[in-house]
C-alpha cells in the first residue's frame, strides 16, 4: 500500500502601474499601482453539514516582502483618484507623501458629479497635525471633460502657495483715488481667452483695479498672496480669485509683477476625511472588494487589523487580499507574512467565514532563517501534565517515554532542565529515534536494500537517497512530542529514509520509465507488518508560506514541515487494525466532510491523515471547527 503527501501553492500576485504625469516637470510617474488578476483555483464543495462550513487552507502563497515593500510606497489616493480621472500633479508633491495625500483626497472630495465643462477651484488645505511645521497650502484643481480620444476626464492640480500667502484675502472694490501703474514689464498667466489680460480687463476692468489698489495700500514692499475680488453685476454676485506675487516701492510704485488668474470663484476649504494619510493602497483593494456586485467576489469585513503593530497592518492586509483573490473561502489559514525591511516575520491566522468576513489573529512572530517549532520544553509534552503530580509519577514516565536519557539534577527544575537540553541536543541523531522510539531512521545504503527489497524497488527508484537533516530530525522530535504514549508506542518498528526526489514508474510492465515527482514531499510504505516513511524534498515547499499552530500562543506553534511528518504517521496509525474503518464510520454517521483540500482529493485514504495532522499540529481548530472528529481523536489517542 502506498500513500502520498502532495503539496500545492496558490500563485502569489502583484501591483502594476498606473500613470501619473507631473504638471512642472512634465515627467511620467508610477505613482498608482492597481492590483492584478490572479490566477484562480477551485475549493472543495461547501460541507453538508452545517456546522462544518470551514476547512483548513494548506494551499500556500509565498509572500513577497518586496513586492509588500512596493505597496507601501504606493498611495490610497492616487489609486481612488487615478481610477476616474486621467491625473496631472505638480511635481511638488513627488518629495512629500503626506501633501500627495491630502491634494489627491481634497482633489476626490471636490470633484463634480458630472464634467461638462473645465471647472477651476482654488483649495485651501489648512494646517495638518500629520504635518510638521505645520502650514496652509493652496492648490488650483482644474477639472477637464474628455476630449480627443481620452477615455477619462482630466485633473490638474497645480501647487499655489504656502503659508500667510495661501489664506486668500478678500478685498472690496477699488476705492476712488490713485490707483497704481501696471509695471513697466509683468507676466500673467491662465486668463480666458487664450490667456488675453487685455480682454478680461476691458470685460471685468475693476476687479484688475481692485487687485492693484490692494497692492498699492499694501505696507510691505513684496507680496505673495491670493485674492479674492466680490462684485455685484447687475443681479449676479461675481466672485473671481487672483495669486499676485512681486514687490514695490513703499507708498511708491510696483516694480515687479507676477499675476495669475485662478477662476471666477471664491476659493474653496478642503476638508480632508479623517486618517487620510493613513490610508494604504491595500485598503484601496478591499474597498474596491467590497463594492463587489458578485456576492462570491464580494469581500466582508476585515477585523483584527487595527490591533496589530502598525508595521504589520499592511502586510496583513497584503495577506487577505492574496488569498481572497485566489479563491479562498470558509477555511482558515496560518500565514507566515514577512513584514518588510526587516527580518521579522508575522504569524497570523486568518479566518475567511460567512459573507467573506475575515478575522485576522496576531499568533506571533518568527524571524527569517530561524526554525519554527524546534524541540521544546519537556514539559510540553503530550503526557507529561497527566504524570507530573509528584517526583515518582514523573521519574516513572520520564522513563517509559525516553528510555534513553537518565535524569539529572537534585530539584524537579533541574531534573527537568536536564531532560530538555538532551532532548533538544540528541534528537538532532539518528540513533535518537532508535533509543527511545524504537523508529529506524535508515542510512541511504540501508534504504537502498530495504526499499528494493520490502517494496520492490526498481534501481531508477533508488536514486538521490540521502540523510536526513539535523533540522529535519528535529521537527521529526517536535511531531513525536505532540503524540500521546499510546499513539507513540504504536510507531515502533516504522523505518524512515530521505531522498531528494519521489519516482514514479509510468506504463506497463515491458515499457515502464521513470519521471520525477517533485510535488511529493511525503510517501508512507505498507506491506504487511512492513512500514516505512519516505520524506523528499518537497517537504519544505510551504515553509515559507505557512506554520501550524493556534491561539494558544507562540509557544505552541510550528512550521509547516510538521505537517508532512505527522500525516505520514497518520497513515501508519491509520493502519492499525480496525482504525480506519472506525473513522469511516464515524465520517459516515456525521457526514462530516473533508478537513482540508487533500483530504478532499482522496477522501478514503486521505482524509485520516489530514484529521490527524490537524489533531496533533492545531487541535483548537479541530475542537472548534470538527468537534466530532477531535472528539474521537481523542479517544484514539488516549485508548
Amino acid at each position: 500500500m502506498m500513500a502520498r503527501r502532495r503539496f500545492s501553492h496558490f500563485k502569489s500576485f502583484g501591483i502594476s502601474s498606473m500613470q501619473i504625469k507631473h504638471l512642472a516637470s512634465a515627467a511620467m510617474a508610477a505613482l498608482a499601482a492597481m492590483i492584478g488578476t490572479a490566477d484562480a483555483i477551485a475549493e472543495p464543495a461547501g460541507s453538508t453539514n452545517p456546522q462544518e462550513h470551514s476547512t483548513y487552507q494548506t494551499k500556500g502563497i509565498v509572500l513577497d516582502a518586496r513586492d509588500i515593500a512596493r505597496w507601501a510606497s504606493a498611495s490610497y489616493w492616487e489609486q481612488k483618484v487615478a481610477g476616474a480621472f486621467e491625473v496631472l500633479v505638480d511635481s511638488r508633491i513627488q518629495a512629500d507623501p503626506e501633501e500627495r495625500d491630502a491634494v489627491l483626497a481634497t482633489i476626490w472630495r471636490m470633484k463634480p458629479d458630472s464634467v461638462t465643462a473645465e471647472t477651476r477651484i482654488v483649495a485651501l488645505i489648512g494646517k495638518r497635525p500629520a504635518k510638521q511645521p505645520a502650514t496652509d497650502i493652496a492648490y488650483q484643481i482644474v477639472f477637464s471633460p474628455r476630449s480627443g480620444g481620452r477615455d477619462k476626464d482630466r485633473v490638474e492640480a497645480r501647487f499655489i502657495a504656502e503659508g500667510p500667502g495661501a489664506k486668500p484675502v478678500v478685498i472690496p472694490s477699488p476705492a476712488a483715488g490713485t490707483i497704481p501703474r501696471m509695471p513697466s514689464t509683468y507676466s500673467y498667466l491662465g486668463f480666458p481667452q487664450s490667456n488675453s489680460i487685455a480682454r478680461y480687463s476691458a470685460e471685468h476692468p475693476d476687479e484688475i483695479k481692485s487687485v492693484l489698489g490692494w497692492i498699492g495700500t499694501s505696507a510691505n514692499p513684496s507680496f505673495d498672496q491670493i485674492l479674492t475680488v466680490r462684485r455685484v453685476e447687475g443681479d449676479v454676485v461675481r466672485s473671481a480669485s487672483f495669486f499676485v506675487t512681486g514687490t514695490k516701492v513703499p507708498a511708491g510704485p510696483i516694480t515687479s509683477l507676477r499675476i495669475m488668474f485662478l477662476g471666477d470663484r471664491a476659493p474653496a476649504t478642503s476638508e480632508l476625511p479623517a486618517g487620510y494619510n493613513a490610508r494604504d493602497v491595500a485598503d484601496f483593494r478591499i474597498e474596491t472588494l467590497q463594492a463587489e456586485t458578485r456576492e462570491q467576489d464580494r469581500l466582508g469585513a476585515i477585523t483584527g487589523i487595527a490591533e496589530l503593530p502598525a508595521e504589520e497592518q499592511l502586510p496583513a492586509k497584503y495577506a487577505v487580499l492574496q488569498y481572497f483573490d485566489n479563491r479562498t473561502r470558509d477555511a482558515e489559514i496560518d500565514a507566515i507574512v514577512p513584514v518588510p525591511n526587516t527580518d521579522k516575520r508575522a504569524l497570523l491566522t486568518l479566518r475567511f467565514g460567512a459573507g467573506n468576513n475575515v478575522t485576522v489573529q496576531r499568533i506571533g512572530e518568527d524571524r527569517k532563517g530561524l526554525t519554527l517549532g524546534k524541540p521544546g520544553d519537556v514539559r510540553e509534552v503530550n503526557g507529561f501534565p497527566a504524570n507530573s503530580a509528584d517526583i515518582p509519577a514523573m521519574m516513572a514516565w520520564l522513563k517509559k517515554r525516553y528510555p534513553a536519557i537518565t535524569p539529572r539534577g537534585a530539584t524537579p527544575a533541574e531534573l527537568l532542565n536536564s531532560v530538555t537540553a538532551e532532548i533538544q541536543t540528541r534528537s538532532a541523531t539518528s540513533a535518537w529515534f532508535k533509543e527511545n522510539y524504537g523508529i529506524d531512521i535508515l542510512t541511504p545504503s540501508a534504504a537502498q536494500g530495504q526499499l528494493g527489497r520490502l517494496f520492490q524497488y526498481s534501481a531508477q527508484q533508488l536514486e538521490n537517497l540521502k540523510d536526513f537533516a539535523p533540522s529535519e530530525l528535529q521537527m521529526l522530535e517536535v511531531t513525536l512530542e505532540k503524540m500521546s504514549d499510546r499513539l507513540v508506542a504504536k510507531l515502533k518498528g516504522v523505518q524512515m529514509a530521505r531522498q531528494k526526489i519521489a519516482v514514479e514508474l509510468i506504463g506497463v510492465t515491458s515499457t515502464k520509465f521513470a519521471i520525477n515527482n517533485r510535488g511529493e514531499a511525503g510517501l508512507a510504505l505498507l506491506h504487511g507488518n512492513d512500514r516505512m516513511i519516505l520524506i523528499f524534498d518537497s517537504l519544505s515547499l510551504n515553509s515559507e508560506a505557512f506554520f501550524v499552530g493556534g491561539a494558544e500562543g507562540q509557544r505552541a506553534v510550528v512550521a509547516d514541515t510538521f505537517w508532512v511528518f505527522a500525516h505520514e504517521f497518520g497513515h501508519m496509525i491509520a493502519a492499525m487494525p480496525g482504525t480506519k474503518e472506525a473513522f469511516a464510520s464515524l465520517v459516515r454517521t456525521k457526514a462530516s466532510q473533508p478537513v482540508t483540500w487533500y483530504a478532499a482529493s482522496n477522501p478514503k485514504d486521505e482524509f485520516f491523515p489530514e484529521a490527524f495532522a490537524l489533531y496533533l499540529g492545531d487541535p483548537e481548530w479541530l475542537r472548534n471547527s470538527r468537534p466530532d472528529l477531535f472528539r474521537w481523536f481523542e479517544t484514539l489517542s488516549k485508548g
